[in-house]
């Protein structure tokens, strides 16, 4: 026993020297600024746990409750906050690495097979990402498979206050996340036929459904984030409304439905089996179905039965559910359980024939190199994108008062402003609001607010004008930004002039910055009549007065139309004076 012991303790230290080394390698250490679907969520993580705030529905309270700490106890160390979220991420998926070692060892897996398998689920692509960013789905991963090791050691060895005890651990897990109900059934059919009977199961399911309420404890803790005041707060959990509302998710009720027709279906089930094919790579997926294979011919132990099942049974959550896009989540569950299962046949095969002593581990160690070759840029792909870090740094070029508005969408840019002013408090006193507010009111109060000029995408002159009820006055308010306003807004130049441009446009005055080799061009124009026509504006730099040809021209800035084309020519009014910047970058050279 002591040897088995052992045994397990040295493989889960290799298999975590290994994984972690390799999810530290590739650690999202800045805040994010990808794109990627499973990276929607990070930055509102890496900002809501540092803040000790509340996330979108259903508001993962328990990894709110543990990470909030975690990181503001690494931050004591000099390690940032966004580090920090990252790395709580990377304890969970080293911890779920672990499990599944552990759980091989309880199914009489060889050991050198219990640890390449381990290594392997560690390293499949969505446990790596998840590994290495602040994601609460490696959470998940890991209550999940400690729940089945609960229920496999269960199943041998009857305890109710172990079944107790087992259903707090399924509260939690369906409190972190909803995902965890598909295995509810699951685990219901496993563990029957070990149930008491009559009044005695009735009274124990009472005492089980207490357990499992208490599982939803950490949602307390959401609500006490509320009254203290912090100052990320998603919706309202402080109301009875507003705390259902999370709960139940029910802003994302357009998603949890079945597909409306088989288009739909079709299309979902293709895009799943795509992410599988992902996870496990060609080589992966023919050692799974021969492991299988093997597993359940002959002797099976029945133990690998739950397994498949939870394999099986997030399969048709996915295909049921395509619109909840949570193609990868559900792939890790997937994944992890049929590769317990294909070690269980593997190991069976060794016994059989003896010379896969040898060959098996050589061929999942090529297994593994395959893995790493394919997942590690990947994974680098996503937190290794520096646009966050871009967006932060966007903000010194905002020209706007000591105290203002931001209006950024919900978002990762909303995430990366919302960092910068609120956790490293650069520009403290400009707040970040998403479109989600009361505009017309705010505009009350503030007689001009800003957003970024990419934000016309969906959040344009249009958008302002239906939400405001008016058309406001748009202007320029920094490279790359925009003001909003209730009236005209006067920019000051260093150069002004009153030079008529002809079409019955006037120059009104210009400024010019340089720094390096960085011009900002500032142009200010003015209408006194309205014009039909809409123009494009430009500057140029160039060797000659009169540029002839084309290496005659040093550099440029060209706009589609005025502010990025936020504030057409058309749409000018009489007397309106209308200014925007121009950048040009790299002409010291020239």
């Amino acid at each position: 026993m002591t040897r088995l012991g052992n045994s397990i303790s040295v493989n889960c230290a290799i298999a975590i020297l290994l994984v972690g080394s390799l999810y530290v390698s590739t650690l999202m250490w800045d805040i994010n600024g990808s794109d990627s679907r499973v990276a929607d969520d990070i930055g509102e993580y890496q900002v809501a746990m540092a803040l000790w705030g509340t996330v979108h529905p259903t508001g993962t309270p328990l990894y709110m409750l543990l990470g909030s700490p975690f990181v503001t106890l690494l931050k004591n160390f000099g390690i940032t906050t966004t580090a920090g979220a990252s790395l709580f991420s990377s304890l969970w998926a080293l911890g779920s690495v672990v499990l599944v070692i552990i759980i091989l060892f309880e199914l009489n897996v060889r050991p050198y097979l219990a640890l390449l398998t381990g290594i392997s689920v560690g390293m499949t692509r969505s446990m790596w990402v998840h590994g290495s960013i602040a994601e609460v789905y490696s959470l998940w991963m890991f209550l999940l498979l400690f729940v089945l090791y609960m229920s496999i050691k269960l199943k041998c060895n009857w305890s109710y206050k172990i079944g107790w005890l087992l259903a707090f651990f399924v509260g939690l897990g369906c409190a972190h996340h909803r995902l965890f109900l598909p295995v509810l059934p699951v685990l219901a059919v496993w563990l029957w036929e070990k149930l008491p009977k009559g009044k005695e199961l009735i009274q124990w399911l009472i005492i089980a459904i207490v357990f499992f309420g208490l599982g939803f404890l950490p949602y307390v803790d959401m609500i006490f984030r509320f009254n203290r005041g912090s100052t990320w707060i998603y919706g309202d959990p402080g109301s009875w409304d507003g705390f259902w509302s999370i709960f139940f998710a029910t802003e994302y009720s357009g998603l949890q439905g079945l597909p409306t027709d088989i288009n739909e279906f079709i299309a979902g089930a293709y895009e799943f089996f795509i992410v599988i094919y992902d996870e496990f790579l060609l080589l992966g997926i023919i050692l799974t179905i021969a492991g299988i294979c093997f597993a359940c011919s002959g002797n099976q132990d029945t133990r690998v039965t739950l397994f498949i099942s939870v394999g099986i049974a997030y399969l048709i959550f996915m295909l049921l559910l395509p619109r909840t896009k949570l193609f990868e989540m559900c792939a890790m569950a997937c994944v992890s359980s049929f590769l317990v299962v294909a070690a269980v046949g593997m190991n069976r095969l060794c016994m059989r024939i003896g010379f896969f002593h040898v060959l098996l581990p050589t061929i999942l160690l090529v297994y593994i190199v395959n893995l790493f070759t394919n997942n590690r840029a990947f994974v680098l792909d996503i937190t290794r994108d520096m646009s966050g870090v871009q967006v932060v740094s966007e903000l010194s070029d905002l020209q706007a008062p000591s105290e203002a508005i931001v209006m950024s969408p919900w978002g990762r840019r909303n995430f990366a402003l919302s960092y910068a002013t609120k956790v490293i408090n650069l520009y403290p006193t400009w707040d970040i609001l998403d479109h989600s507010e009361n505009w017309a009111d705010i505009l009350v109060d503030y007689p001009t607010v800003f957003t970024n000029v990419d934000s016309i995408y969906g959040f344009g002159p249009v958008w302002w004008k239906s939400v405001l009820g008016y058309q406001p006055y748009i202007n320029s308010a920094g490279y790359g930004w925009v003001s909003i306003s209730r009236n005209p807004i006067t920019i000051e130049v260093k150069h002004n002039e009153n030079l008529a441009l002809g079409k019955g446009i006037y120059l009104k005055g210009w400024t010019i910055l340089e720094d390096s080799d960085q011009l900002d061009i500032t142009l200010c124009w003015q209408v006194y009549d309205s014009i039909d026509e809409d123009y494009s504006t430009f500057v140029h730099i160039a060797a000659v007065e009169d540029i002839i040809l084309p290496e005659q021209l040093l550099a440029s800035s060209d706009y589609y139309g005025p502010i990025h084309n936020w504030h057409p020519t058309s749409n000018w009014t009489s007397q309106e004076v209308v200014c925007d910047v121009h950048r040009i970058v790299g002409f010291s050279d020239k």
